[in-house]
């Protein structure tokens, strides 16, 4: 496999660490060789100089010996050039970019599906979290009925954060210094990064990608510690939740995200600081609940490595 990586932040340089550190057991599991053929950042540093490197990331889309593009840049404008030209050369695509696949992920699934390739997101949903494959793949004999999770860390912390006694604006001020808030923190807290995430759960379940302006999106934003307090008085916390569900009778599917009460019997309860879960309502399985660390750039890498295995092994997820 010969593999083209744009975007070395955080969970790039993380990609590059992991597949040194476990090539071995990594291509003994695909059944072939990793051969990182070129990368692409806006900046060079010293821990690149082993590697073929490039400012133009065209340079790797034009590349002819590249057969798989990992894109993970971030963003909508760029990363949407970046997957058309990677998908109409024929080249496979991983990605974590939630949001260009929530926006245009019904242009480039078709385009996937026209040019025989694959697009992979594991790392897109869930940080850690391997959620999207056992969807797809495990739970695929069930008649899905609903999807709800928590699935922004950065939400769900302020939110522990208040439930122990915190403001918003001091929870969010904390959340920042230690990296788990953007500096603008505006998707996560106002539910669109929650959205998202949704929108390609409920893709994988019911192979329909739903229009963004459809999503009812609430954030936690209007939430008062007296919400919170009142809450915690009736042994409830409030959860930034997303939900999916298809009504079993017209098959329409209603995607909506809001801070919503849960109390101690409620598995949700107890998912707290950056922690992520998500519940999967099935006709054969009954609920199943993934949990796991929401973001962070080891158990994002992983998911992102985790999908090589799929390009070669896994039959394509667009439907």
């Amino acid at each position: 496999m010969n593999v083209g990586i744009i975007g070395i932040g955080t969970v790039g340089k993380e990609v590059l660490s992991i597949i040194s550190c476990q090539r071995v057991k990594i291509e003994k599991l695909l059944g072939e060789e990793i051969k990182i053929i070129k990368i692409c950042n806006r900046t060079f540093r010293e821990e690149f100089k082993n590697y073929s490197f490039t400012f133009d990331y065209k340079e790797i889309l034009e590349d002819d010996s590249i057969d798989t593009i990992i894109e993970l840049m971030g963003g909508k404008d760029i990363p949407l050039e970046i997957a058309k030209k990677t998908l109409l050369s024929k080249k496979n695509l991983i990605t974590a970019n939630k949001e260009l696949l929530a926006i245009h992920g019904n242009e480039l699934f078709q385009l996937a599906k026209k040019n025989g390739v694959k697009i992979f997101f594991e790392a897109a949903v869930g940080g850690g979290i391997p959620i999207l494959s056992p969807l797809k793949e495990s739970l695929f004999p069930n008649k899905l009925k609903k999807i709800r999770g928590i699935l922004n860390g950065t939400a769900n912390y302020i939110l522990t954060q208040m439930s122990n006694g915190s403001s918003y604006e001091r929870a969010l001020i904390d959340a920042t210094k230690k990296g788990y808030a953007e500096t603008d923190p505006t998707f996560d807290v106002d539910g669109i990064d929650t959205a998202h995430k949704i929108s390609l759960l409920s893709y994988l379940a019911w192979g329909e990608l739903k229009e963004f302006t459809e999503i009812k999106i609430n954030g936690i934003t209007k939430l008062s510690t007296e919400d919170i307090r009142k809450a915690a008085t009736n042994n409830q916390k409030y959860k930034l939740l997303g939900e999916a569900v298809i009504d079993e009778k017209t098959e329409k599917i209603t995607l909506s995200i809001k801070p919503t009460l849960v109390g101690k019997d409620d598995l949700f309860y107890e998912v707290n600081g950056i922690y992520n879960a998500v519940e999967i309502e099935g006709s054969y399985t009954g609920k199943t609940i993934f949990y796991g660390e929401g973001a962070g750039g080891s158990t994002t890498a992983n998911a992102v490595v985790s999908d090589l295995y799929k390009i070669i092994n896994s039959r394509s997820w667009q439907i």
